[in-house]
């Protein structure tokens, strides 16, 4: 073993030692490197030495065995980089074969979690008209007849809104399919929802009569107590339903009569005067659930009610074909002169009540919190209304108030 003295720029090691072994193997002079000082200390460079020595006495050629380790290191580096091509051509392909339903839980995951449902609408409508035709189809076999099925199938019961709706969440879904190259075209793209048919927009409005109807038949009609004034406060207030549900108590000021709503479907907070008849609704419920965070709890107190929940009550109470399995026997409770109404055709009602009562449109749609569809006038108008709208409900709860105690000799009048 002899080293080569060389100098460095190292201002604490200027001086450095290659060390070298020369040996003999089958009659043949080598020679290796074994490391260099101060790097290694004597003590470990003659312990590496001697390493190799063992070796060489057992026929082993130092220099040769540690090529063999270097190619085997490439050949290892190479072969896990096969393994990863490998790798991501099996997810390509797994991808590739990704199902309808596997697709919309990533999309759901990335997108919708976006909405204000979290998605929860657009799960609900693919598990009831999608999923049963094509989910456990690969999303890239889906073709513009799977598609046109599904909306053969939901026209079949005349749903024409909730088809465009459904049509529609499939073109994004698979646009999202498309920019992760799932898929090389869209299937949606030749259905045009203008050819589906008018969305058949409800027009129902109860007329006085069915009001008054309706204020008498709800305490026999075995609804909850909280199930009556939900659709109470509805009517009375104009709201949505689900947003009445949904409600909190920490927004209700009883003693000042206001009721805030801090989100609601045009993302807007909208406030509410209150009426007397929707006050007394309010003082019901707070007997009832005031001891919890919402107006209208769930069984478990652990979040409002569905909204649904006192949509399919009406409906129960509406049935023409006898009852449902579980559900209540007074299927004619409800029934109107008109038809069938809904929860929302009370706040349909109520706005126009409100016009009839003297109310002009832009108050009205001010207390329904539709936002204003022209833009110039979003920009400049900054009236808010507040006076009006506060008579505009005090002149409908009042009108609510006479309808439901009214004598047979008064005969109501509309506005002038």
């Amino acid at each position: 073993m002899f080293g080569m003295v060389r100098a460095t720029k190292d201002e604490n090691d200027p001086v450095s030692v290659d060390f070298q072994w020369r040996f003999k193997l089958n009659g043949k002079t080598r020679q290796m490197r074994i490391g260099s000082w101060p790097k290694l200390t004597l003590k470990l460079l003659r312990t590496e030495r001697d390493k190799l020595r063992s070796e060489v006495k057992k026929g082993i050629d130092p220099i040769e065995r540690k090529a063999a380790d270097k190619l085997k290191i490439e050949v290892d580096k190479v072969e896990a980089h096969h393994h990863q091509l490998d790798r991501l051509e099996e997810i390509a392909e797994k991808q590739a074969r990704l199902t309808v339903r596997g697709l919309f839980d990533l999309w759901r995951t990335l997108s919708l979690k976006h909405r204000v449902d979290n998605g929860a609408e657009a799960q609900r409508a693919f598990e009831r008209d999608v999923f049963p035709l094509i989910g456990d189809m690969a999303v890239a076999d889906v073709k513009k007849a799977h598609v046109q099925h599904i909306v053969d199938s939901m026209m079949a019961r005349d749903i024409v809104r909730m088809t465009k709706r459904v049509l529609s969440d499939l073109r994004q879904m698979f646009g999202f399919a498309m920019d992760r190259d799932f898929v090389d075209s869209d299937p949606t793209a030749r259905i045009k929802k203008a050819k589906i048919g008018p969305d058949g927009e409800r027009e129902r409005v109860l007329n006085e009569a069915e009001l008054i109807d309706l204020l008498k038949k709800l305490p026999l009609s075995g609804l909850a107590t909280t199930s009556q004034c939900a659709l109470l406060l509805q009517m009375a207030t104009i709201t949505r339903i689900g947003e009445t549900v949904a409600a909190r108590w920490e927004h209700v000021d009883i003693e000042r009569k206001l009721w805030l709503l801090p989100h609601t479907k045009n993302g807007k907070a909208h406030q509410i005067w209150l009426s007397d008849f929707a006050i007394r609704q309010l003082e019901i419920l707070r007997n009832i659930t005031g001891a919890t965070a919402w107006l209208f709890p769930n069984s478990k107190l652990t979040g409002p009610l569905d909204p649904k929940t006192v949509t399919k009550q009406v409906a129960d109470r509406q049935r023409t074909n006898g009852p449902m399995s579980g559900r209540t026997k007074q299927i004619d409770a409800l029934q109107l002169a008109g038809g069938q109404w809904r929860p929302h055709d009370l706040r349909r009602t109520g706005a126009t009540a409100m016009a009839e009562l003297g109310a002009l449109p832009d108050v009205v749609e001010k207390c329904l919190n539709h936002t204003e569809e022209s833009k110039m006038k979003r920009i400049y108008q900054r009236a808010t209304y507040e006076g009006p709208m506060r008579e505009a409900w005090k002149l409908w709860g009042e009108r609510l108030d006479l309808l439901q105690n009214k004598p047979n000799n008064v005969l109501t009048v509309r506005a002038a």
